[in-house]
């Protein structure tokens, strides 16, 4: 199981990257949109935070994966209420700060929800 990281928070990054490596994934971290764009991988997991440097938004992102994974499982990561209460369908959204529970819960929620 392949998982792709977006999130610049370091701090936040190594505390999802480690969740996600105890739980079998395997992960690639990157600090933006264009990274996470370059390649032509095909994550089964995107863990993405929606406010990113640079053009593109977690959800974006996520819009541009899709079409290259279109069974690909979503988790979008936000400190912001209002955009933490709007989950786009097919998506799971996490509020930060989270707990590992919350974190385990979203990733399940992401993949109950991702397309057939």
């Amino acid at each position: 199981m392949k998982a792709l990281l977006v999130e610049d928070d370091t701090a936040i990054a190594l505390v999802v990257e480690t969740v996600l490596k105890r739980e079998g994934w395997t992960v690639r971290h990157v600090l933006d949109g264009a990274s996470a764009l370059e390649g032509d991988d095909a994550p089964d997991l995107l863990v993405t935070d929606l406010n990113l440097p640079g053009p593109q938004n977690g959800l974006e992102i996520a819009h541009l994966l899709r079409e290259r994974c279109p069974q690909m499982a979503v988790v979008l990561m936000s400190g912001d209420y209002e955009e933490s209460a709007m989950a786009p369908q097919g998506m799971a959204v996490l509020p930060k700060p989270f707990r590992k529970a919350g974190l385990l819960a979203a990733i399940a929620q992401a993949q109950d929800q991702a397309p057939g």
